[in-house]
């Protein structure tokens, strides 16, 4: 019996990697044609096994401008810089695309020591800072547990260099500490989303019957504040307020 269970289970993986195999090969076949919907449905089902990276998200970006949904290629650039935030070709379609949709919002460089951060997190990965930052915690407290136990039959250079060693080891700890929940923040922050409706009304309050405050156009960027019956609360880039029906934003 525990044979043939093995052997079901093994057989259930085989058929989930083989049709994983598929939609590979089906979305590159697909994306040398020239079809953009059909791009789109190959790109979204690989998007829904959570196949995820930078490189999708910029073939689903093209594949949605070439549709005419600026809205939603903006969304997925924005995504695939979530990723990869050094990433150039990103940044001039999502800068391309935005011209295109009439959005002239001056974009200001981030410090460059924020780029730095955000780039080292993200080729390391979440993970990757995490279990640094405990070795190096460790290498800390086992060296300044040596110096305690063995300072008085250490020779004197050997003394003077271990503690400040140790603390060194404490602070690259505490870094990659900080890198990795920062890290892990940016990929989990849900209060950035895209307007990607043609066009939404803006209003003072949740409700069709509410005073409208403007109208929007698609590939706006917000930031979310509340929800209420089937509206969201957002800020503009200049600061005005209002509600948009829920359906119309979609989150990065």
């Amino acid at each position: 019996m525990p044979r043939n269970l093995i052997t079901l289970i093994l057989l259930f993986f085989s058929l989930v990697l083989f049709a994983q195999v598929d939609k590979l090969v089906d979305a590159r076949v697909t994306l040398t044609g020239g079809d953009a919907r059909a791009q789109i449905a190959a790109l979204d089902s690989l998007s829904i096994t959570r196949t995820v990276s930078p490189q999708l998200y910029q073939a689903l970006g093209n594949a949605h401008f070439s549709n005419g949904d600026y809205g939603k290629a903006i969304l997925n650039y924005e995504r695939g810089l979530r990723l990869k935030p050094g990433s150039k070709d990103l940044k001039n379609n999502l800068k391309y695309v935005r011209a295109e949709a009439g959005i002239n919002r001056l974009e200001l460089p981030d410090f460059f020591l924020v780029r730095w951060w955000r780039s080292i997190g993200a080729a390391l990965g979440a993970g990757t800072l995490l279990w640094l930052a405990i070795a190096f915690w460790w290498l800390a407290v086992a060296g300044a547990v040596m110096w305690f136990l063995r300072r008085k039959e250490m020779d004197e250079k050997r003394r003077f260099a271990l503690l400040p060693a140790a603390v060194i080891c404490l602070v690259v700890a505490a870094i990659f500490f900080s890198m990795g929940n920062s890290r892990n923040a940016w990929l989990e922050n849900d209060q950035e989303a895209i307007l990607t409706a043609k066009i939404a009304d803006l209003r003072v309050a949740p409700g069709p019957e509410a005073t409208l405050e403007k109208a929007l156009s698609q590939g706006l960027k917000l930031r979310l504040l509340d929800e209420f019956d089937g509206y969201v609360k957002v800020v503009l880039d200049d600061g005005k307020q209002g509600w948009l029906p829920v359906v119309a934003v979609e989150k990065i």
